[in-house]
């Protein structure tokens, strides 16, 4: 007999990379690699004494707030999502891709995953103000990504958010480190190692190694250097690569940047820019050859707003959410995206915890029938139940599919005769010896918040 294995329905997982390090010197530098599928941008001069509401994505209990200090960031998605920044206080904030993020949920108000960058370097001078408010609000993303702090102090944190925990790894030593997985097993990781760093390979936690490596055999002297180090570990791929790179040299409130199209490195000192709440609102492309203010207009941020959310294909209220970016003083609820996504929570249930799961989620039964994954991921697993938080789901009829491999060979493990095992389908139904069940047996409704039990066997 020949079977259908449930690997030809799990699609390839998307890995995006991103590295960065803090180095507590005489001097102390932040330097960040954003590496990702497209390459443009705004730096934007952020005004204090601004009067803020988050943007309506879930619910209608956004956060509030008056900006404090005035900042400047690094922009893709427009004006109050940024991706990093510095203030003027000298706290740095920047975020790094992280699938396997699940929120803590705190049940107060609400804000996006990019607009707590904003918020915090709104509102905080240090790593130590940060963490102190850590839980005051909920963040319900978009995409899962966990963050990477440090001030002028020389303290510096990364914080991660596992199973519904959030976890604070404060600097050890001189030095901290943070690519695309957790801080814990990034550590645990680098001091298992037995054999030499590879310098050649671009895994999250290789480029960890690299970049931890070097740090504890140089102290960072000066700007020149920190990019020399993130240069071990650039991206240079079809799909995506190292579009910028950003160093902050917060004892002396500059920032160095050079991105893909214009290598050359400029420098902005901060203390010149005017954040006074009654200045022009002013910005500079990234990829210009010089950093040049001028006034960040609607039509900019329109055109960062509108790509941005083309390529990662989420539906929004576009204009609303353009016009909320230039103008967040008012309450606004998107309902083209409140229409549109919810999140489901899977309780994956296996008879051994360890390995990976894979899962994919099929929508309709055309999907399910020809193996089209709309969504898909994998997890690490220690223990027998783990739970996974998928955001930002369209509404609508799936199938839920996965299998766990166990032995970590990046095969579907099997029983004699090449039947699968270890695997597991929504509503917990299978087929006839490894063969998929029928859509309508494992179908099921997603049009609000939902959490079901996958049992793997």
């Amino acid at each position: 007999m020949k079977y259908i294995l449930l690997l030809i329905i799990i699609l390839p997982i998307e890995i995006f990379a991103c590295s960065a390090f803090f180095s507590d010197g005489a001097s102390k530098f932040f330097a960040k690699n954003f590496d990702w599928a497209a390459g443009e941008g705004y730096i934007i001069v952020n005004k204090s004494g601004q009067k803020k509401f988050a943007y309506g994505l879930r619910g209608n209990n956004q956060a509030s707030w008056t900006s404090k200090y005035g900042s400047l960031t690094f922009n893709q998605i427009g004006k109050e999502f940024p991706y990093g920044g510095m203030n003027e206080k000298g706290l740095v904030i920047e975020q790094l891709w992280l699938s396997q993020s699940m929120y803590q949920d705190n049940k107060n108000q609400t804000i996006s995953e990019l607009e707590w960058i904003q918020y915090q370097l709104d509102n905080y001078a240090t790593v130590d103000e940060i963490i102190s408010h850590i839980n005051d609000l909920t963040i319900k993303p978009i995409a899962t990504i966990h963050y990477f702090i440090a001030d002028r102090t020389g303290n510096s944190a990364v914080i991660d958010f596992v199973e519904g925990q959030t976890i604070i790894s404060r600097k050890q030593g001189k030095n901290q480190v943070i690519t695309n997985d957790t801080y814990l097993s990034s550590e645990k990781y680098y001091e298992s190692l037995l054999t030499p760093v590879n310098p050649e390979s671009r895994t999250h936690l290789d480029r960890y190694c690299q970049i931890k490596s070097k740090l504890s055999q140089i102290e960072v002297e000066n700007h020149q250097q920190a990019f020399e180090i993130l240069a071990l570990s650039a991206e240079n791929k079809p799909t995506y690569k190292t579009y910028w790179t950003i160093v902050y040299d917060l004892s002396n409130f500059k920032i160095y940047y050079k991105s893909n199209s214009n290598p050359g490195i400029k420098e902005i000192n901060v203390n010149d820019l005017d954040f006074q709440p009654q200045s022009i609102l002013s910005g500079c492309d990234i990829n210009k050859e010089a950093f040049k203010l001028q006034e960040y207009t609607s039509e900019m941020n329109e055109h960062q707003f509108f790509t941005s959310m083309k390529m990662m294909g989420v539906k929004l209220d576009n204009q609303l959410g353009a016009t909320h970016q230039m103008n967040p003083d008012q309450h606004r609820i998107d309902k083209v995206y409140q229409d549109n996504y919810m999140d489901l929570t899977i309780n994956f249930v296996s008879r051994t915890g360890s390995g990976n799961i894979l899962y994919t989620l099929l929508q309709g039964e055309e999907n399910y029938k020809f193996r089209k994954g709309t969504k898909s991921g994998m997890i690490t697993i220690h223990k027998k139940e783990n739970k996974k938080i998928l955001y930002n789901v369209p509404k609508g009829e799936y199938a839920v599919a996965c299998y766990q491999d166990s032995d970590l060979d990046n095969k579907m493990d099997k029983k004699l005769f090449g039947i699968p095992k270890n695997y597991g389908f929504s509503r917990n139904k299978k087929g006839f010896f490894g063969t998929p069940p029928k859509y309508e047996d494992t179908k099921i409704d997603l049009f609000e918040d939902t959490e079901i039990v996958i049992k793997i066997r």
